[in-house]
Order: structure tokens, then C-alpha cells, then sequence
């Protein structure tokens, strides 16, 4: 009789067959196997992150691990595939734990905050089941340390001071390009859109190294060109007479 369901579902003496706990293989469990005896583990189901669309709006349906990872059926457990975690492999991960300069956010919390990146006017998402946002809180990215201030809520079209997308890089002093009679560091009246204007007093752009050097983006420090010095490569050498 299936070894009496080893103790993880009901034994039906008169069809000999097993009717298994949740989490062992029942009715309700979304499991790419189930064993019938109730000897095996199911793991936890989420979103497929791929499958094949049943219906012009009808996708992603629930799948073991989420189709990104390896039920271990002793335990339970997901085995995530690289790039992929939660206890159903449900979200990705963000590269190098961002290396320690930044922090770990979903597409959704991005898009909202206008802290986040310049010149992009924050977004809204419609309802969780909408079809064109299923992995708002699935897709995670890295959202990098600054020491100024950057984005929207903040007025500023500079770039934050890490960046890369596991914020491992670092950007250079900026500077007003000694040779031109514009401040190229000055953004005030420049716009995200035609319609979005983020140009306000005291805005700033970022220029690295004022445009006369070359930058080391692994140490964040300038290599300045011949004629030029100084840690943002704004100043001119003095002319030799």
C-alpha cells in the first residue's frame, strides 16, 4: 500500500493510492513530479520567468522554482540557477551584492523614486496583476552610492559617484573645461523631456575631469592631458617663458 504514504498523506485502502499532504505532492501543490507514495518534497512555486503564453494575456503561470532553478526533493529547497534567488528563485539577484556602494532594489521601487537616476521622470505602476509589470518586484537592479546629490527629487542631472551595474566603478572630480567660456557644469534650464523640465537654480551637471583629462573609473581619479592639472584637470599649467 505505498508504504502507508511514509507518513505524508492518506492511504485510500480500497484504491490503494495516496492522497498527500501540501508539500508532498498534493492536489494543490504546483510540482513538475510528484511521487505517489508522498515520499518526495515539492518546493515553492512562483511566476515562471518564462513558459509559454496560453492566451494573448495569459502568461508566466506558476512553476516549480519558477523555472529558474532545481527542486531537491529530500528537502524541499530550491537550487536557484546563477542570477536567480528566494525560496522559489522568484527574483533576481543584484550582481557583486553591488559591491558594497550601492543597494539592491526592485524595477518597481526604481522606476517610483526620483532620487534614482537623472533625467528620467519617476514612474507608476497599475495593479500587480497588470500583464506588463508581473516582474515589477522580480527584476532587481543596483541603485548607486553618491556622495552629491543626484536625480530628480534632488534637481540634479549628475550622475551618481559609483555606477556600473553592480556599482563597482568610480567617477572622476568634475570641472569646468578651463579652454571654453561656458560652464559646462551648470544645467540649469536642461530638461528630462520637451515637457519635463528638471533645469533649477543651482543645478549641476557632472563632468569628468572637466574634459581635459581622461578618466580612471577603477580609482575614480584623473589622468590629466599635457598643459593641464589638479584633481579635476580644471587648472592650466603655467606657460613656460
Amino acid at each position: 500500500m505505498l508504504a502507508n504514504c511514509n507518513g505524508h498523506g492518506r492511504c485510500n485502502t480500497a484504491t490503494k493510492t495516496c492522497t498527500c499532504f501540501e508539500g508532498y505532492g498534493a492536489a494543490t501543490d504546483v510540482a513538475v513530479y510528484k511521487a505517489p507514495d508522498c515520499s518526495q518534497r515539492v518546493c515553492p512555486a512562483g511566476p515562471s520567468w518564462g513558459g509559454i503564453p496560453t492566451d494573448e494575456t495569459v502568461a508566466h503561470a506558476l512553476a516549480e522554482c519558477s523555472d529558474m532553478g532545481v527542486c531537491d526533493r529530500s528537502s524541499g529547497q530550491c537550487k536557484c540557477y546563477r542570477g536567480y534567488e528566494g525560496s522559489a528563485c522568484q527574483r533576481s539577484t543584484c550582481l557583486n551584492g553591488c559591491s558594497g556602494h550601492g543597494r539592491c532594489v526592485s524595477m518597481r521601487e526604481m522606476a517610483t523614486i526620483t532620487s534614482a537616476f537623472p533625467l528620467s521622470p519617476a514612474a507608476t505602476y497599475e495593479g500587480a496583476e497588470d500583464t506588463t509589470t508581473w516582474d515589477q518586484n522580480r527584476i532587481f537592479g543596483c541603485l548607486c552610492d553618491s556622495s552629491w546629490a543626484v536625480g530628480l527629487g534632488s534637481g540634479q542631472r549628475q550622475q551618481s559617484e559609483w555606477f556600473g551595474p553592480d556599482c563597482s566603478l568610480l567617477r572622476c572630480p568634475t570641472g569646468d573645461d578651463p579652454l571654453t567660456a561656458v560652464d559646462e557644469t551648470d544645467c540649469n534650464g536642461k530638461t528630462a523631456t520637451d515637457s519635463t523640465s528638471v533645469g533649477q537654480p543651482g543645478n549641476r551637471c557632472h563632468v569628468d575631469c572637466a574634459n581635459r583629462g581622461i578618466c580612471d573609473y577603477t580609482s575614480g581619479t584623473c589622468m590629466c592631458f599635457s598643459g593641464f592639472y589638479g584633481s579635476n584637470c580644471a587648472s592650466l599649467s603655467p606657460v613656460k617663458t
